[in-house]
């Protein structure tokens, strides 16, 4: 093997003590000609994911690849993330979060080959299995593909595409927007970000089934109220937009903002929450002006206060 570190592939773990060595060992598995480092960033797991990563250091013939922090405090996913992509010194960069795993030996190795013969893509990605919290394996892939696709810039501005634990991409250096620790989606943010700063390079999809997605109880998705997942999706689409300094929205992007912001608006008019009430017409309203939905709004007021 080379000397320059071909691939750094970032691993986050908090509370993984179940998952990581399966998170692992699908990385150190990895036909390679090539040298790579596996970084692990311990966000002061509360649990043995300590314990279990130092054992797979000690005794695992490849524990020489991994690269291993532990946080002294908790930072939180998304400064974790930030804080290990920062530290990856790889010409490409691959992601599998301690929850995930790899099921393809040759992932990385395939992977690499398609980016450095495409120079028009900046990012790989790939099919995954999903596993349910009763660890069963579902036999269908979670992407309903027959062939593989592409993407563009403008492919990312209201949903993210691609399953994050099979992404590789190119290492292009950036200057993280500030906005970028409070949005939930990092992964799609990020997505956003590397095609933007690499000349709009393109995001592949592959149909091949590179790993296996985790769901379960703790997941990010998981965790989220209709509610939230509406607030969380607006502010990611304005954050994005305001990233990109794209200052007149699509007809495309102000229909699913006002849906968004309807039903978020319906929600807190059922529970009487009347500052949440005015913010969010008043947000809509800044965001989408003229094209806010006043009539639906006046409804669902009239179905609410004036239904005896």
């Amino acid at each position: 093997m080379s000397e320059k570190i071909k691939v750094s592939v970032c691993m986050i773990t908090y509370g993984h003590e179940k998952f990581i060595e399966e998170a692992i060992n699908g990385v150190l598995m990895q036909e390679i000609d090539f040298e790579i480092e596996l970084i692990v960033s311990n966000d002061a797991s509360p649990d043995n994911t300590h314990e279990v990563v130092m054992s797979i250091i000690e005794n695992h013939p490849r524990g020489s690849w991994i690269k291993y922090i532990k946080q002294e405090s908790n930072l939180g996913m998304m400064p974790n993330s930030v804080f290990i992509l920062k530290a990856c010194k790889g010409e490409f960069i691959a992601i599998c979060e301690g929850d995930d795993y790899w099921i393809d030996p040759l992932k990385l190795k395939r992977q690499v080959d398609f980016l450095e013969l495409n120079d028009e893509y900046v990012i790989h990605s790939g099919n995954a299995i999903q596993l349910t919290a009763d660890s069963n394996l579902c036999g269908k892939p979670l992407l309903n593909i027959e062939k593989s696709n592409c993407f563009e810039l403008k492919d990312f501005l209201t949903q993210n595409n691609i399953i994050t634990c099979t992404v590789m991409f190119r290492n292009v250096k950036f200057k993280f927007p500030k906005d970028f620790e409070k949005v939930t989606f990092g992964d799609w943010m990020l997505y956003v970000i590397l095609i933007k700063n690499s000349g709009q390079k393109k995001a592949y999809l592959s149909t091949d089934c590179l790993s296996v997605y985790r769901s379960h109880s703790e997941g990010v998705m998981n965790n989220l109220s209709k509610y939230n997942y509406y607030n969380t999706h607006i502010f990611q689409i304005v954050t994005i937009y305001k990233y990109l300094k794209i200052k007149r929205l699509d007809r495309n992007v102000i229909s699913i903002l006002n849906n968004f912001y309807l039903e978020k608006f319906r929600i807190e008019v059922k529970s009487r929450s009347y500052i949440n009430i005015f913010k969010t017409s008043f947000l809509h309203f800044k965001t989408t002006s003229t094209s806010m939905p006043f009539r639906k709004y006046l409804s669902a007021l009239k179905q609410e206060f004036l239904t005896f």
